[in-house]
C-alpha cells in the first residue's frame, strides 16, 4: 500500500514539474516574439525622423563687393574771360541753376567796339581799292590788245588787283576778330548746371584766359561716381566689360547700388558701370571704375564720399544652399544629405564656389529639383527612412533675407519655419576670392 502512495506522489511531482517547465517555455517564447516585434518596429520609428528640407532651383544671384568712391560732376565748366577788361555787371545768382547760353558777366565793351568799327572801316577802304584796281586791270587788258600800253604796265595792274583782293581778305579777318572780341565781352555759360560762388565782383579787372576762374558751372544730373577696386579683383570685370563693348552688347550691364556715407542709407536711384580705367594707379594698385547715376533731387554733390556695390544684371543662374547643410569630410570633400527614393536619406558629394548671404554657391553635384536636407542631419545614415518637411527660407526664393543674427523660434500653422534659421555672418567674397574658395 505504501508503494502505491509513493508512486502516486512521484507521478504528481513529475506532472507539476512538466507544467512549470511548459509555462516557463511559453514566457520565453512571448519575450522572444515581443523582442522581434520591437526590432521590426524600430526601423518604423526611425522612418518617422523628421528633417527639414529645401528644394533647390537655379536663381540669379549677385556676388558683389563694397567699394569706396567719390562723386564727380558729369560736366564741369570753369568760366574764364577770353578778353581783358573791367567787369561791368554780374548777371546770375550764385548757387542757382543756369541754362546753356545764359549770360553770366558783362565786360566793358568800349575798347572792343572801337576796334570793331576800325576794322569795319578798313574793310571798306580795301574794298574801294579793290574796285579801283579791277577797273584799271580791265582797261589795260583792252589797251594791250591795241599795243597802247606795254606788257609791263599790264602785269603791274594785274599784280595790284591780286594784292587788293588779299587786302580785302585780311580786312575781313580783322573785322571778324574784332567782332569775336566784342562778343567775348559778354560771358556766357557753355553748359547747363548749377553755378558756384563768383570769384569777382563788379569793377574787378580780369585778363584774357587768366588762371583764376570767374565761377564754375557743374552739371549734377546725372553724376559720375568713380569707384576704386584692386587690380586683381577687376580683371574679370574688365574682361566682361571689354567684351560687351567690342560686341556692342548693350544688354550686358553692371548695375551699381550706392550707399550714402553720411547715413549709410541706400541711394534711391541705381546706376550703370560705364567704363574702367586702362591703367593701374602705381601708388595704390587700384583701378578706377566710372559709373553714372541719376541725381534729380541733387542729393549727390561733387567730392562726396560714398560706397557702392557693382552687380552684374545678366549674371548666370546658380544653385545655392545654406552653408550649414554642407559637411566637410576628413579628406576635404564636401557632402550634403539629399532625399532619395522612397523618402530615404542619401549622401552626395558637391563642389562649392563662393558664398552668398550665408549660403554656398554649388558648382556641381546638385540639380534643379533636388531636395537637400537642412535640419536634422545628425545621426543620419544612408538609406535611413525620413519624413521630409519643406522649409521656408526667403533668400533661397529670391526675396530679401532678414539681417544676419535674427532668429524666430515660432512656426507657422503648417509646421514650417516663419524665418530662416540663424547663421553666422559670412564675408562676401570678391570675384577673385570666389575662384580661390576651392
Amino acid at each position: 500500500m505504501k508503494n502505491v502512495f509513493f508512486l502516486a506522489g512521484f507521478c504528481l511531482f513529475l506532472l507539476s514539474g512538466c507544467g512549470d517547465e511548459g509555462s516557463q517555455w511559453s514566457q520565453n517564447e512571448q519575450r522572444s516574439a515581443f523582442a522581434q516585434q520591437e526590432e521590426q518596429q524600430r526601423p518604423s520609428r526611425q522612418s518617422a525622423k523628421k528633417v527639414g528640407i529645401i528644394t533647390v532651383r537655379p536663381q540669379q544671384i549677385v556676388i558683389s563687393n563694397d567699394l569706396p568712391g567719390r562723386v564727380r560732376a558729369s560736366m564741369t565748366a570753369e568760366i574764364r574771360p577770353q578778353v581783358s577788361g573791367i567787369i561791368q555787371e554780374r548777371l546770375f545768382q550764385e548757387g542757382r541753376f543756369v541754362e546753356k547760353g545764359q549770360q553770366l558777366y558783362q565786360i566793358d565793351p568800349a575798347r572792343y567796339e572801337a576796334d570793331y568799327q576800325r576794322a569795319k572801316a578798313n574793310l571798306q577802304n580795301v574794298l574801294a581799292e579793290l574796285e579801283n584796281t579791277q577797273v584799271l586791270q580791265k582797261r589795260y587788258q583792252h589797251l594791250i590788245q591795241a599795243n597802247a600800253v606795254s606788257q609791263q604796265e599790264f602785269d603791274n595792274a594785274t599784280a595790284r588787283l591780286k594784292q587788293a583782293r588779299a587786302d580785302v581778305s585780311l580786312a575781313e579777318a580783322e573785322l571778324k576778330t574784332a567782332k569775336i572780341n566784342l562778343d567775348y565781352t559778354k560771358v556766357y555759360s557753355p553748359i547747363s548746371g548749377y553755378i558756384g560762388p563768383s570769384a569777382v565782383t563788379r569793377g574787378a579787372l580780369v585778363t584774357a584766359q587768366q588762371e583764376m576762374a570767374l565761377a564754375t558751372v557743374r552739371q549734377l544730373n546725372p553724376v559720375y561716381v568713380d569707384l576704386s577696386q584692386s587690380a586683381g579683383q577687376t580683371q574679370q570685370l574688365q574682361k566682361c566689360l571689354m567684351t560687351s563693348h567690342i560686341n556692342a552688347d548693350i544688354s550686358e550691364k553692371f548695375e551699381v547700388t550706392l550707399f550714402l556715407d553720411t547715413t549709410g542709407e541706400i541711394y534711391p536711384h541705381k546706376g550703370n558701370l560705364e567704363a574702367t580705367d586702362l591703367a593701374v594707379d602705381e601708388n595704390t594698385g587700384t583701378i578706377k571704375l566710372r559709373s553714372v547715376l541719376a541725381n534729380p533731387e541733387g542729393l549727390l554733390l561733387p567730392g562726396m564720399f560714398v560706397r557702392a556695390t557693382i552687380e552684374r544684371t545678366d549674371a548666370p543662374q546658380s544653385i545655392i544652399i545654406p552653408q550649414k547643410s554642407v559637411s566637410i569630410q576628413p579628406g576635404g570633400t564636401k557632402v550634403v544629405w539629399v532625399v532619395g527614393s522612397g523618402n530615404t536619406a542619401s549622401k552626395r558629394q558637391v563642389r562649392t564656389g563662393g558664398s552668398y548671404k550665408n549660403n554656398w554657391v554649388i558648382l556641381n553635384g546638385l540639380e534643379s529639383g533636388d531636395k537637400v536636407i537642412v535640419e536634422g542631419t545628425m545621426m543620419l545614415r544612408n538609406g535611413m527612412k525620413i519624413e521630409p518637411r519643406e522649409l521656408d527660407i526667403p533668400q533661397l526664393q529670391g526675396v530679401q533675407a532678414p539681417s544676419p543674427g535674427m532668429k524666430d523660434e515660432g512656426k507657422a500653422a503648417d509646421g514650417s519655419l516663419k524665418q530662416p534659421l540663424r547663421t553666422e555672418p559670412q564675408k562676401q567674397l570678391s570675384l577673385q576670392e570666389e575662384s580661390q574658395v576651392e
